[in-house]
């Protein structure tokens, strides 16, 4: 029988303010979900909506998680369909990141149990060992962002995002990803996102300086979503927590991706989903974080394996909400995604505290 043993919320300092058009952080605070079958099993989730960003909060996936304490949560169908039955086991829960929460405990118990990792559970592609690229959010400060993207070509990373604001004249974004085209040269990929900041009128002022750039894309400039608007290609991101973002539309008018956070998004089980729909679409498909500790980090990971190579380089590349954790996800001398052969998420409780302030823990 699984039950809902413990729910422990915690606080990290990152080693550095981050900031973006959604908001600007110094700390992470979430909750680690700890489920056991009585039997000495063990699943771990983890929910952390980030304050500006989430369209949910810390107190109500708290409130609807401390819920949960004592109460029997569904085993695993061996004959069963994984991602419908994570899908069943959150359908009540109102707060997208108390649903990541469920389903990653319980995805991460069913794997140990049937001891396999996380991403194999979830849809095995036998065969496929190809490590992914990833993708790294670099620092507002342009020197600190041009070091970073330095030390980490070194490590493999062609892919690189920086964070714009209102896409005018002053905007240091802009400039920033002039400078990374300067010295990283062509072979460089480069995206941008605006978090909603601009308006198509900056938008088509930007144009020329953004199509110098050959952008791989901009993500969400404007609140309403936009195609390739003034030939620079666009991505969707906020707009897919909409109940249900029109992703047809969006392609017909000259999108190129859906970038997927889950912990954003209402779980594993909504976010395979999306991927889904933008696939059939015709979007390329990207997962990334929302400055997640490692539980999410790694079921996150664990969406990005199961679906395989041949797709752009994953957001994923380790960040501040780690606390300096690398978990087995990553390689450990490049900066690529690998399919790890520990079962489960392979994360020990330990690791969930490293670095953190325990702020409370609750058991059942």
């Amino acid at each position: 029988m699984i039950r809902a043993v413990r729910l422990v919320e915690h606080d990290l300092e990152l080693t550095r303010t981050v900031a973006s058009g959604a908001g600007t952080w110094s700390n992470r605070r979430a909750l680690t979900l700890v489920v056991e079958d009585g039997e000495g099993g063990m699943g771990l989730g983890e929910a952390a909506p980030l304050p500006g960003y989430s369209k949910d909060t810390l107190a109500r996936a708290r409130e609807e998680l401390r819920t949960l304490l004592g109460r029997t949560l569904p085993e695993r169908d061996p004959e069963g369909e994984v991602v419908r039955a994570l899908g069943a086991a959150s359908a009540r829960l109102e707060s997208a990141s108390a649903r990541m929460a469920v389903e990653t405990a319980l995805l991460d118990l069913w794997a140990r149990k049937a001891d396999k990792p996380a991403w194999a559970l979830l849809a095995p592609l036998p065969g496929v060992t190809a490590p992914l690229g990833l993708s790294l959010w670099l620092p507002n400060d342009a020197d600190e962002a041009l070091a970073a993207a330095r030390a980490a070509w070194a490590r493999g990373t062609r892919s690189f995002k920086v964070k714009v604001g209102r896409l005018d004249q002053a905007d240091p974004g802009l400039s920033l990803l002039e400078a990374l085209r300067a010295a990283l040269g062509p072979a460089a990929e480069l995206r941008a996102d605006a978090n909603q900041g601009s308006t198509p009128e900056a938008l088509e002022a930007a144009s020329v300086r953004l199509r110098a750039l050959d952008l791989r894309w901009l993500e969400e400039p404007t609140p309403a979503p936009l195609g390739d608007t003034f030939g620079v290609p666009m991505a969707l991101d906020e707009s897919l927590a909409a109940e249900a973002p029109d992703l047809g539309r969006f392609r017909a008018s000259g999108g190129v991706a859906a970038i997927l956070k889950p912990t954003a998004l209402g779980g594993l089980s909504r976010t395979i989903e999306l991927a889904a729909a933008a696939e059939r679409a015709g979007l390329a498909v990207v997962f990334s974080h929302t400055l997640e500790g490692p539980v999410a980090f790694v079921a996150t990971a664990a969406l990005a394996l199961s679906l395989g190579p041949g797709r752009p380089a994953e957001g994923l590349a380790p960040h501040d909400g780690l606390g300096g954790m690398r978990p087995s996800c990553l390689d450990p001398h490049r900066d690529e995604l690998v399919r790890w052969p520990g079962s489960g998420l392979d994360i020990d409780l330990a690791d969930c505290f490293r670095g953190r302030r325990i702020v409370d823990d609750a058991r059942a």
